[in-house]
């Protein structure tokens, strides 16, 4: 399961360096999605006449038209006046925003955008936020900022005193498969060019700051924490969920309301673009590999995707509370499966850091 929140620390800033507002200027987006160090920064409230175009100001928050940004992509739209539904199409695949709902498809992928799409006078909007720190980051990373990847930190969920959750007939514990799963994985990628890096190696219990601690001390480009996931009275919940960071100024997927959180800018917000990046991949090799439930790409503050300082994900490889599904996981070949899809994620994110040092190069 995934670990409780831990209270923030202090905001950092930096300056963002000038060569880059050239740079976003001609493509097209906010300063903030081109520069991994950048501070995520707040829509400003603008009257809808003052607004660039495309844009509105709906309850203190900026909003984009859907249509008009997938369309610079390459995308094609088609609207559904009956079900609310924009659907747009490319050669790379289908991405679908329903007004009033904050679910979406994307690529096949089910997806949790920070709020609900809106429908403003016959246009469908995304929050900006959605647009330029979530979507358009995943889906064109070329345009991201470059950044490299020498350490891979793979954290093993729970440990020691602290099991996780369990099957249903108490005999499963999350911790006993999170370390087996983490040490396949830290196999799988000793080949590449980078240094892999574990939070635990055996039955322990270390605190969540302190795994954030060693990844930083590390140096870390990349932080992945392996967890499975349980529900209590809900024996027929099955699936996998992906987690990264909340973007400030958002509510997280499970949040009904704002919250004081929402404004406070954690560590790891500096990185929010690469993250939407490395959580599109692992969620999507995850469901190819496994073909569980998408129980959805989700964003939340966990402690840990909030203090490192570098893009990280969490992923909720399945449910113990689920029958089926803890035989599935108790099983080697099956975690086996689980490692692989990680390691299949990370290359195909190194892809993507490679397409955006190309682009640089241009």
């Amino acid at each position: 399961m995934s670990p409780r929140l831990y209270l923030p620390r202090a905001s950092i800033t930096r300056t963002l360096r000038g060569g880059l507002a050239f740079l976003a200027l001609v493509a097209g987006l906010d300063l903030a999605v081109l520069t991994a160090d950048a501070a995520p920064q707040r829509a400003r409230p603008r009257s809808e006449a003052s607004a660039s175009p495309g844009r509105v100001t709906l309850g203190g928050v900026s909003y984009s038209d859907a249509r008009a940004a997938f369309s610079r992509l390459g995308y094609k739209s088609a609207w559904n006046a009956k079900t609310l539904d924009l659907t747009l199409t490319s050669p790379s695949g289908v991405v679908v925003f329903t007004a009033d709902s904050r679910e979406a498809t994307v690529h096949g992928m089910r997806l949790f955008l920070g709020e609900s799409a809106v429908l403003n006078k016959g246009v469908l909007h995304i929050t900006t936020i959605d647009m330029e720190r979530f979507l358009l980051p995943m889906l064109r990373p070329e345009r991201n900022a470059p950044r490299p990847l020498r350490v891979i930190v793979i954290d093993a969920g729970h440990g020691g005193n602290d099991s996780g959750t369990r099957s249903s007939d108490e005999k499963l514990m999350e911790k006993t498969y999170t370390i087996d799963v983490a040490r396949r994985l830290q196999r799988l990628l000793a080949g590449g060019d980078w240094r892999v890096v574990m939070t635990r190696t055996d039955d322990r219990y270390i605190p969540l700051p302190e795994r954030a601690d060693i990844a930083n001390a590390a140096k870390a480009d990349l932080f992945i924490s392996i967890h499975f996931n349980a529900v209590a009275n809900g024996a027929s919940v099955r699936g996998t969920e992906t987690y990264v960071l909340t973007p400030r100024f958002q509510r997280s997927t499970s949040s009904a309301k704002s919250s004081p959180e929402d404004k406070v800018e954690a560590p790891g917000n500096r990185h929010d673009a690469w993250s939407a990046v490395l959580g599109y991949h692992m969620h999507l090799k995850l469901l190819s590999k496994l073909k569980t439930e998408d129980r959805g790409y989700k964003r939340a503050r966990f402690a840990v995707l909030r203090l490192v300082n570098c893009p990280g994900v969490l992923v909720e490889a399945g449910y113990l509370s689920n029958a089926g599904e803890a035989r599935r996981i108790a099983d080697a070949d099956y975690r086996g499966d689980i490692a692989e899809a990680l390691a299949t994620a990370v290359y195909s994110y190194s892809a993507s850091l490679a397409s955006a040092r190309a682009a640089a190069a241009k």
